[in-house]
């Protein structure tokens, strides 16, 4: 054999024998510490919440977590920034300082073993730890430090944890399994929200001022009555926010609800402590309409587009009877009034769009030029008394007659 035949043989062998070390290593188990995603990237302050973490299946690789074992995992604190450190098998429980009668957020905080679940080989659940569960020491002695789980302290907003999971409760000699981040963050309190009230339409901008709303790990999500806010815009301090209400049937008392990464705050319970007795701030949908377009000719006939809520749940009188029961959009002069103030002309309802809109004919013949309210009624009897339920009047529904 020459000398570059066999050179050329050489390498093939060295590609084959490469090949055959690849495949062994893609079959036999995962080397190195996997990534692993949380359910949740941060919670509230004081643990006690329960996490599911997963990590992703290589394939022809089996996943870190065993069958017929339990993974230790540890919480290890590395600060209040957002540069993360690695998980260290060596990091130690340290006494948690006590200041101003609360625990010092610091150290290790070691998951109790019974409060850790193996789901499969790439998904586990574990709970936060909490007042309630030991610490154990790198090397899974026990501690006697009474802790107070993953607690902000003083004037702290956020603290930075390593979730870090191993195959051993003896750390110090472990192997990593799969490592992640966790943020502590303050719950969320409510202060104000102004203004406190939105038309059933929705498309309100309200301001939101209290604590907790930073987007430190996402987005801030809200809802008023079970209905989202929009365009959600949070203040660089995280004490305030804007947003834009949705469509909503009108009530009353209504809680205004925040999602943060510290947890859910109501309105109705606006200092997040039901232990205290603080002041409530109901939201409260109101009954008004906007119409467009907003003003026609004396003597014509106008289709208009009307903008509410809860449409869908009436049942609209089509025939122009007046009198009937069912409900009606009435052309008002000043507020309506089921037995005295009936409105000088009707539009007949062609057609329900969607719970938030219709369309309704409006004939202006006879119609005396002057300012009107357009008036959604629930029920168009004139003894209907407030079972009327007339929409309110705002400047939203004003209809406009004119010669021009």
């Amino acid at each position: 054999m020459s000398h570059g035949k066999l050179h050329r043989a050489s390498c093939a062998a060295t590609i084959l024998i490469a090949a055959a070390v690849s495949v062994l290593a893609a079959t036999g188990p995962a080397s190195a510490a996997s990534l692993m995603a949380l359910s949740s990237p941060a919670g509230r302050s004081g643990g006690g919440n329960t996490l599911v973490g997963t990590v992703g299946l290589v394939p022809g690789v089996s996943g870190p977590f065993a069958a017929g074992t339990k993974p230790t995992v540890q919480f290890q604190f590395y600060g209040t920034g957002t540069s993360a450190s690695a998980c260290n098998a060596k990091a130690k429980a340290v006494a948690q300082i006590g200041v101003a009668g609360v625990s010092l957020t610091a150290g290790v905080l070691t998951v109790d073993p019974a409060q850790v679940t193996r789901i499969t080989a790439t998904k586990i659940a574990f709970r936060v730890p909490s007042s309630s569960y030991p610490a154990l020491d790198g090397g899974g002695v026990a501690s006697t430090i009474n802790t107070s789980g993953l607690s902000l302290v003083g004037d702290q907003t956020v603290a930075r944890w390593n979730v870090c999971v191993y195959d051993s409760d003896s750390i110090a000699n472990s192997n990593l399994l799969a490592s992640s981040s966790y943020t502590v963050a303050v719950k969320p309190t409510i202060a104000s929200i102004l203004p406190a009230g939105s038309s059933a339409g929705g498309g309100q901008s309200i301001t939101v001022t209290g604590t907790g709303f930073s987007t430190i790990t996402g987005t801030i999500t809200g809802a008023v009555g079970g209905v989202p806010l929009s365009g959600v815009k949070v203040a660089a301090d995280g004490k305030s926010f804007t947003a834009i209400t949705g469509a909503r049937v009108a009530a009353a008392g209504l809680a205004l609800t925040v999602d943060g990464p510290g947890g859910t705050v109501s309105s109705l319970d606006p200092d997040n402590n039901p232990a205290t007795n603080d002041i409530p701030i109901p939201f409260t949908y109101n009954n008004s309409v906007t119409v467009t377009p907003n003003t026609a000719v004396t003597g014509s006939t106008v289709v208009v587009d009307v903008m509410g809520a809860g449409f869908s749940a009436l049942d609209f009188d089509t025939s122009g009877t007046a009198g009937s029961s069912d409900a009606h959009v009435f052309l008002v002069k000043d507020a309506y009034d089921a037995a005295g103030n009936r409105g000088v002309a009707e539009c007949i309802v062609d057609a329900v769009v969607r719970d938030t809109e219709l369309l309704c004919t409006l004939t202006l013949a006879g119609v005396p030029d002057g300012a009107y309210t357009l008036t959604v009624v629930e029920n168009g009897d004139p003894g209907a008394g407030v079972a009327a339920n007339p929409s309110l009047v705002t400047s939203g529904a004003v209809f406009v007659v004119a010669p021009y």
